[in-house]
């Protein structure tokens, strides 16, 4: 396979940072291993992990999205290894990025002018939410039909503007206020020259601050499968004893007006996943409360000793229950989760951890 092509960062002002590294937030050891281990292929290493997707261990390999405590705790224990032995460290001598990303990057050849306008689109959308506060995700969605992962990816500049859809292309244009896709680069060739998108860009394309996130995002999992939480003292976890048939929890959750999940006992027991801590809780669900992607027919676990991460569920104690919720990245940085019933949305960083926790794992049943 040839070698990625090797950008460098412009720094001129007004210049559009291209960081062809961007995708790339969590290198690791798994890929090599998953193939000392006798796993040539990522299939088989699947295989042996129910509690991950294969779309989702690919990604976490990849190094596309950062795994989870439990995640690694998981992996690691197919292939052998202690489960730090996943994590790179970015700052050891002779580690690169260009040379880790190298069996993941397919095309060699990077269309430059492509790059810079996804970057720019993306801090248009930063730009243009930042000045709108009503501009949600939920109400981008409901308006102009962008679904909050694509949003995602137009934000981060994960696709060029070339390789979404018509219809996908046009909805961005409607998001400005443009009738057309040439109307739409018009608008965002204005806001560039005017310097407005400059606070922007760094935030979505600049190999420094990939690389801050990075080390944020692997030092916070070092010190996870350590069992401390940041900035407090240790508090090691007990993980579950998988097979061990006395190792199970009770199920909660009897049906509630509003989407509302009561905190009742079912009179059923469940063994947790593996990477739980001792006060993890497994609640059914008792009607699609977050649309398709999760029916009614799920049992979740949920960890009190855990914050809720973007990207993930949430689940919020409410007088008598929980309340499940979606869980997105705004602007600033803060944590929002939504709800379909009812449709709301919810500033998570205002709730302390008693009463927001993560949800760590799913069964649908």
């Amino acid at each position: 396979m040839d070698a990625p092509v090797v950008l460098r960062t412009a720094v001129a002002p007004g210049a559009v940072p291209v960081d062809p590294y961007r995708a790339f937030i969590f290198p690791n050891h798994i890929r090599e291993l998953r193939r000392r281990a006798g796993y040539q292929k990522l299939i088989g290493l699947a295989h042996r992990l129910p509690g991950l997707t294969y779309i989702r261990l690919s990604k976490i390999e990849r190094g596309e999205v950062t795994a989870r405590a439990h995640e690694l705790i998981e992996i690691a224990s197919v292939l052998g290894v202690a489960p730090d032995a996943l994590l790179v460290d970015v700052d050891a001598r002779g580690f690169s990025i260009e040379d880790w990303a190298a069996p993941f990057v397919s095309a060699p050849i990077l269309d430059l002018e492509r790059e810079q306008f996804a970057v720019l689109l993306a801090a248009s959308v930063r730009q243009l939410r930042s000045t709108d506060r009503a501009l949600t995700i939920q109400a981008i969605g409901e308006r102009h039909g962008i679904a909050p992962v694509n949003l995602s990816r137009i934000e981060n500049a994960q696709r060029s503007f070339e390789e979404w859809n018509a219809p996908t292309r046009l909805a961005i244009a409607a998001l400005f206020g443009t009738a057309s896709e040439a109307a739409l680069r018009a608008r965002i060739d204005q806001l560039h020259r005017s310097g407005d998108l400059d606070p922007w860009m760094a935030s979505v394309s600049d190999p420094e601050a990939r690389l801050f996130r990075t080390r944020e995002r692997i030092a916070a999992l070092r010190a996870e499968l350590r069992g401390e939480a940041a900035g407090s003292a240790a508090s090691p976890a007990t993980i579950a004893t998988v097979g061990d048939p006395s190792a199970t929890i009770p199920v909660r959750g009897i049906a509630g007006p509003d989407g509302l999940v009561l905190d009742q006992e079912t009179g059923e027991r469940i063994p947790p996943p593996p990477g739980c801590g001792v006060q993890v809780i497994a609640l059914r669900l008792c009607r699609a409360t977050l649309g398709a992607g999760l029916p009614g027919q799920a049992i979740l676990f949920i960890d009190p000793d855990r914050y809720p991460v973007a990207g993930g569920l949430a689940a919020v104690r409410e007088p008598g229950g929980f309340r499940i919720l979606a869980v997105a990245a705004g602007m600033d940085g803060t944590l929002v989760g939504h709800s379909q019933s009812p449709q709301r949305a919810l500033p998570l960083n205002e709730l302390t951890q008693d009463e927001v926790h993560a949800v760590v794992a799913a069964r649908f049943v």
